[in-house]
């Protein structure tokens, strides 16, 4: 059973990373000298370059990419359709109910109309694939900055202009960033699965209800 759905998560998480890259642009230090990057770059040993100007920032391209994902997420939810496409598959699945369906499900469901299953899936197939993207990618910037922590550090003002291309993003702040959308997207992936089935099971019950 799904405590928060997944249309719900992505929401707030939306409206958050909009906060977020707003922080970045207006006040940095805020997100920099935060709480929990200062606690996840000293539990793990990752330093933090001392911020540069505004303009040669990192986090400046980093607002900008937050802004960009937020309104992908935004734009998806509001044009794939999400409960309404059980709805209007009901009256096309009542007249199958009289119907001798087989009792393997897999074999139950082929006999709806494709078109019916398809719409009903689109959602949660599209934000699947998506969830297992970003969870791959941000694991992978994780995992990168983590193996890095070793031969990066920044100790003073000279040794964090001289980072450049990459290098920029091996800091906490970007760390701790990738760790929680790691973590996010996980959660995000295993609620997607799990509405899906339960939409998948509702359909099945209800075209095989006598």
């Amino acid at each position: 059973m799904v405590l928060i759905s997944s249309k719900t998560l992505i929401q707030v998480h939306g409206i958050l990373l909009i906060i977020l890259a707003g922080y970045l642009i207006k006040s940095p230090e805020s997100i920099t000298d935060s709480n929990i990057v200062f606690m996840m770059g000293e539990t793990l040993k990752i330093d933090l370059p001392p911020p540069k100007s505004p303009l040669t920032s990192p986090f400046v391209f980093c607002s900008i990419f937050l802004f960009a994902e937020a309104f992908i997420d935004i734009v998806l939810l509001t044009t794939l359709p999400y409960r309404d496409a059980l709805n209007d598959a009901l009256p096309y699945i009542r007249p199958l109910r009289n119907s001798n369906l087989p009792s393997e499900d897999l074999r139950a469901l082929e006999k709806l109309p494709e078109y019916i299953t398809t719409n009903l899936t689109l959602y949660w197939n599209v934000w699947i694939s998506i969830t297992g993207a970003r969870l791959a990618i941000y694991t992978v910037i994780s995992l990168f900055i983590y193996q890095s922590k070793d031969t990066f550090v920044a100790s003073s003002y000279a040794a964090a202009s001289a980072v450049t291309g990459l290098d920029r993003l091996k800091n906490r702040a970007v760390f701790t960033y990738a760790f929680l959308e790691m973590m996010f997207w996980f959660w995000s992936f295993l609620t997607l699965r799990e509405e899906r089935q339960e939409r998948l099971t509702k359909l099945l019950e209800d075209a095989r209800d006598n």
